[in-house]
């Protein structure tokens, strides 16, 4: 099963927007549905007679989709993206039907309002699109009432024989062509400027304009102009632009919604741009269990806002956080411009959260879905794997162990874990050997024994099947280990480097084909262990060479050796300083400073290479113990 087919099963029955992609990402196709999961379903139907669906089908790699509140806004959304992206496959499955916009001429000295179906690059100011061509001239014959800007297409006939048009006589027009009317170029921008606050959706800045000229009429005795103003607010507190999704209020923002279950969350990000939703964005967010909702969005905030150059002014996000303001100044500093953080109670960015906050929540329902549903949610590796090896269930989860030594110096162990055939770092563990000796046998049934420990605890999930890097040696070893820890059954294979053999317990050697993809599944999480402990073998061995000079004095420990080496940078260095520069330049006692000085002379250290070590508590090994890959210490 592919992961197209896989995100089409688990599709929601929702009106919305969806979108296919080919391998690298480029949009293939865009469509509008009543419901999401009965339309896109049909792409999978072999029986269709459409061949450009059945070439889309076969060109497709991925599936996007953006839910909408209604099918009306799904076809909004649709004609947006449509103009972005240009698909291949839209030209000739979509009809020519086009939306209405209006349109101000603010290139002309007296605008004119007008409605249009085509976008020009003419000067003029386009908004919209909107749905319903009858409401919205309704809507804007109420509107003149209140802004009577001329709508006239043939107004130099009308200025050059100086007299109005009928709009003019029932005050639909202020007559900017009548010389008796009195229009000045600059009282008519004014209104025009009001009338598109009015359909931009600036509101509350209208509002106030509008609030201050009334009171101002009133306090001046002209009662007319005043009670203008008034119809005016009345109007704007009244009336809303016909158009939701596809319209917010003129700003580049982004709305973030946010949907989570246990130690998983996704956010979702509709991407508003010149008043219009333009994309959507998702990302997973991981260890987000006993997490506040405002901890997990303004981490979300930081990490992914700060590390982009182009940020929007607004961000719309659906919880109060303490440190918005915080938030709010430093991306303001690092894009250059004010960014807003905005918690919306009502109104269009409202619902437009509540839409990021749909698509968030299907997102996290597909990725739940891949992690603990049917057999069509797995990658084909892991369910050809699951065949291979005769499993009962699907080795969703695997770990890996593979140990690193060289003679007795430096053993380690290494843990690698993946899910659905993909590495999962979080998982990842590494251990310091403790028993002496290079015993690989001993050495792994060490790191068998210390992991699954975590795992019988609850502290690590449990995997389905447990790899170990050799042979039957290491494998026999790996199970007396699990035998004194594990409480439930464990699948265990070993796969052995020299013929890549499949090594099982209860069945012969199974060789797969070189171009298996159980086989390089495998091979790839062993591989990734190996390069873990290796990594970590290594840096063990460098740490033990450097610093044992200073481990075997008495009274150094890891924050005094830290501030030797701060002070010096390497032990040669050191070793060739007198004691009482030591303990004026580390700051140590004189006494302390003769004990260094005289060991390390004594070990004759002074012509060591000159090995850089980073400063610091913690920076260097030994006491301290080695670090795992999430950073919160090795296992026990």
């Amino acid at each position: 099963m592919s992961l197209l087919s896989e995100k089409i099963r688990n599709l929601p029955s929702l009106p919305g927007v969806y979108i296919f992609k080919d391998g690298p990402g480029r949009v293939l196709y865009i469509g509008k549905a009543k419901r999401l999961a009965q339309r896109v379903r049909s792409y999978l139907a072999e029986e269709g007679d459409e061949s450009r669906h059945r070439d889309l089908m076969v060109e497709a790699a991925d599936l996007d989709v953006i839910l909408t509140g209604s099918e009306v806004e799904a076809l909004l959304l649709e004609a947006t993206l449509i103009r972005q992206h240009h698909p291949p496959y839209n030209i000739l499955l979509k009809d020519d039907k086009s939306f209405p916009y209006v349109r101000l001429s603010v290139q002309e000295e007296f605008p004119r309002l007008s409605v249009t179906r085509r976008v020009r690059d003419d000067g003029a100011r386009y908004l919209g699109p909107f749905t319903d061509v009858k409401l919205l001239r309704r809507t804007l014959r109420e509107v003149r009432r209140i802004f009577p800007v001329r709508t006239c297409r043939n107004f130099e006939d009308y200025r050059r024989a100086d007299r109005p048009c009928l709009y003019y006589h029932i005050k639909r027009c202020v007559g900017p062509c009548y010389t008796r009317a009195g229009v000045r170029p600059d009282d008519y921008r004014a209104l025009v400027d009001g009338l598109l606050l009015f359909l931009t959706g600036r509101d509350d800045e209208l509002l106030v304009r509008l609030r201050r000229e009334m009171e101002t009429a009133a306090e001046e005795r002209r009662y007319e102009m005043a009670a203008r103003h008034r119809d005016q607010i009345r109007l704007l507190e009244n009336v809303r632009a016909p158009q939701d999704v596809a319209r917010s209020g003129g700003h580049d923002t982004d709305v973030i919604g946010l949907a989570r279950h246990g130690g998983r969350a996704v956010v979702a990000v509709l991407l508003v741009r010149g008043g219009r939703v333009v994309g959507k964005e998702s990302r997973t967010l991981a260890r987000v269990l006993a997490r506040e909702e405002a901890d997990v969005l303004g981490s979300f905030v930081a990490q992914h806002y700060l590390a982009r150059t182009e940020m929007p002014g607004r961000l719309v996000v659906g919880v109060r956080m303490e440190e918005a303001a915080l938030l709010s100044d430093a991306l303001g500093r690092h894009a250059g411009h004010r960014v807003e953080l905005v918690l919306p109670a009502r109104g269009r960015e409202r619902r437009l959260m509540a839409t990021a906050e749909r698509n968030a929540a299907l997102a996290l329902e597909d990725l739940e879905a891949r992690h603990a549903g049917g057999r069509s949610r797995y990658a084909p590796e892991v369910l050809a794997l699951q065949k291979a090896l005769g499993l009962d269930v699907p080795p969703h989860r695997m770990v890996c162990f593979d140990v690193s030594n060289l003679g007795s110096e430096g053993a380690v162990a290494a843990v690698v874990a993946s899910e659905n055939g993909r590495p999962l770092r979080g998982l990842y563990r590494r251990m310091r050997i403790l028993r002496p000796g290079p015993d690989d046998f001993a050495m792994i049934g060490e790191a068998v024994e210390r992991y699954w420990a975590h795992v019988e605890s609850g502290e690590l999930p449990r995997p389905e099947l447990v790899m170990v890097d050799g042979g039957v040696g290491q494998l026999r070893a790996a199970r007396r280990a699990l035998e004194r820890t594990a409480t439930r059954p464990v699948r265990l294979i070993g796969l052995a480097k020299r013929e890549e053999t499949v090594v099982r317990e209860d069945a012969p050697p199974l060789h797969l084909p070189r171009r298996s993809p159980s086989l390089h599944l495998l091979q790839r999480l062993r591989d990734e262990a190996h390069r873990f402990g290796l990594t970590y073998h290594r840096q063990v061995r460098g740490r033990a060479r450097v610093l044992g000079a200073l481990d075997r004095i008495d009274g150094v420990g890891p924050a005094r050796r830290a501030a030797l080496l701060k002070a010096y940078g390497s032990v040669a260095a050191l070793s060739a300083a007198a004691p009482e520069e030591i303990a004026a330049r580390a700051r140590v006692s004189l006494s302390l400073a003769v004990r260094v000085a005289d060991a390390l002379r004594g070990e004759g250290v002074a012509q060591a290479p000159r090995a850089q070590v980073p400063a610091g508590p913690g920076a260097a090994g030994g006491d301290q113990g080695p670090r795992r890959a999430d950073g919160r210490g090795e296992a026990a």
